[in-house]
């Protein structure tokens, strides 16, 4: 369906905690970086094409906001029952139609930490993670004696979710561990490691690092962090050699001691090189092309039956219009004139701005 936005953010008003990560500690290395469920709109209108042809959105049944805010879910756990850190079969089914109903569009964690988001007008980019790579992520079983994706997985249902909704290209990073206790390790099923490992790459998926097996990078040497990372880098590379991890998943949603090692360090001769670094928490991302983004600490929404879950968001930002919206042109940055001082300037020079004015006073 299509959703009418008339309002878009100046600012959110009241900040909410972070929900609390796999430990108590975890919710300290975000606090600066919080998202709030009560925000705050202002009205606009005509579009101000100055910079940039765009046609009169007033006729549409939306109005564009691309310095609205994002989700990128966050799901561990899929099976019974459901818990702060395990999603059953049926609820990660209706999170999937919620979406899709609420005019969301899947995109892949590279695209919200590049910006190169080619999403249809009116739509809104949401982005999919996993983290721990446990079996309900992804489970072969065998049916009528052949290998078959077990419908009642994540990746099952995505790619049932898929088939049914082509408008709807479902796409998701598994932040994966090698290493760990053999019921998290790279999806649980050891004699189908390679293979799943592939099928994920073939298929359009993303593999991020967790890192070796779930390391607390805070509790770490820089030496000893960059070890876990670039090891990580060494596993997957054993399955798939050519592959160029470009994402991290913090553990805990614990910091290193030295950040700049989340990015980029090197091990024994092992490099590794990330573009976006994830955070854990319950908080929506301000706009990729919004001056406050940062890649290397982007927020995430936990799914679940608690406060500040995927609906609970959702329904806020379309109650106060605050959520990205897309123009439908990825050449060019659309959004109410009221939030220029908003934008990234640097982005001058890869895209147009196209303002759109606010009524009179």
């Amino acid at each position: 369906m299509k959703l009418p936005f008339s309002s878009f953010l100046l600012s959110s008003a009241v900040a909410i905690a972070l929900a609390n990560a796999c430990s108590p500690t975890a919710s300290n290395s975000h606090s600066d970086q919080r998202d709030s469920l009560k925000e705050v709109s202002t009205g606009f209108q005509t579009a101000d094409t100055t910079t940039a042809s765009i046609k009169d959105f007033s006729k549409e049944s939306y109005t564009p906001n691309e310095l609205g805010r994002v989700m990128v879910l966050e799901y561990h756990l899929i099976g019974y029952p459901e818990d702060r850190w395990r999603r059953t079969p049926e609820n990660f089914r209706k999170d999937l139609q919620m979406l899709y109903d609420n005019d969301f569009y899947p995109v892949s964690v590279h695209a919200i930490a590049s910006g190169e988001l080619d999403v249809p007008a009116g739509k809104t980019p949401f982005a999919m993670t996993f983290d721990d790579s446990s079996a309900g992520q992804f489970r072969y079983i065998e049916k009528n004696g052949e290998l078959i994706i077990d419908p009642n997985c994540a990746l099952g249902i995505m790619e049932a979710f898929k088939k049914k909704h082509q408008d709807f290209p479902i796409t998701a990073t598994f932040y994966v561990l090698p290493a760990i206790k053999p019921t998290l390790r790279l999806f649980a099923q050891p004699e189908y490691k390679k293979q799943k490992l592939e099928w994920l790459l073939n298929n359009g998926y993303e593999i991020g690092n967790h890192t070796w097996y779930h390391a607390q990078l805070s509790k770490l040497s820089d030496t000893e962090a960059q070890k876990h990372l670039a090891m990580f880098v060494k596993e997957i590379r054993e399955f798939l050699p050519d592959y160029e991890v470009k994402s991290l998943a913090l553990p805990l949603g614990m910091h290193a001691k030295n950040r700049a090692l989340e990015e980029s360090g090197e091990f024994e001769g092992i490099r590794y090189k990330h573009e976006s670094v994830m955070l854990v928490g319950s908080a929506t991302s301000v706009s990729p092309y919004s001056k406050k983004f940062n890649r290397l600490g982007i927020q995430r929404v936990q799914a679940g039956e608690h406060t500040e879950n995927p609906e609970n968001f959702m329904k806020s930002q379309i109650k106060h219009n605050t959520r990205f919206v897309s123009d439908g042109d990825a050449k060019t940055i659309s959004a109410p004139e009221a939030l220029k001082e908003e934008v990234n300037p640097e982005l001058s020079k890869k895209y147009r701005f196209n303002w759109i004015k606010t009524p009179s006073v």
